[in-house]
C-alpha cells in the first residue's frame, strides 16, 4: 500500500507535495488571484525557486522593485537574499516550487496556513514563524 502524498496548506489552497527527498522537495501551488504574499523576507536556512507555469506573479528580490513574473519566469531566492512575490491579477496563477533541503517544506506548511488568500496576514504570527524556522521579516 502507497502513503497518500503530503499536503500543505497554502493561502487558503492544499498544496500536494509532488516529491522529496532529504535535499529537495517539490510542490504544485496555486497562488490564489489578489495574494498580497508574503513580508518581504529573508530565508537562513533553505533555498527557494518559483517557476510560473501559468498566469503572472510579481516578485522582487534584494531591494529592486517588484517585477512581472509572467509563464517561464524561475524566481531564485537563495539564503540570506531578500525576496517575496505577490499575485495581484484576477486570475489564480500556477507555479512549481522547489527547496532544498526539503525540511523547508515544515514552514511552509506553517507560513502557508497562516497566509490568508486576500487580506493582510497578521504580521505577529507571521514574524515568530520565520523567526522559528531561522528566517527574518526584512521591511
Amino acid at each position: 500500500m502507497t502513503d497518500a502524498p503530503r499536503q500543505l496548506p497554502y493561502a487558503g489552497e492544499t498544496v500536494p507535495v509532488l516529491g522529496a527527498t532529504d535535499a529537495l522537495a517539490f510542490c504544485e501551488m496555486t497562488i490564489p488571484a489578489g495574494f498580497g504574499g508574503p513580508p518581504p523576507h529573508i530565508h537562513h536556512g533553505f533555498d527557494e525557486a518559483i517557476y510560473v507555469l501559468d498566469g503572472e506573479l510579481t516578485y522582487l528580490t534584494g531591494r529592486s522593485d517588484p517585477v512581472p513574473a509572467p509563464p517561464g519566469t524561475l524566481i531564485l531566492a537563495e539564503r540570506g537574499i531578500r525576496h517575496t512575490f505577490a499575485n495581484p491579477g484576477d486570475t489564480p496563477a500556477k507555479v512549481l516550487g522547489i527547496w532544498s533541503p526539503a525540511s523547508a517544506l515544515d514552514f511552509m506548511s506553517e507560513i502557508g496556513a497562516a497566509l490568508p488568500a486576500s487580506g493582510p496576514p497578521d504580521p505577529d504570527v507571521v514574524a515568530e514563524i520565520y523567526r522559528r524556522h531561522n528566517g527574518v521579516i526584512v521591511p
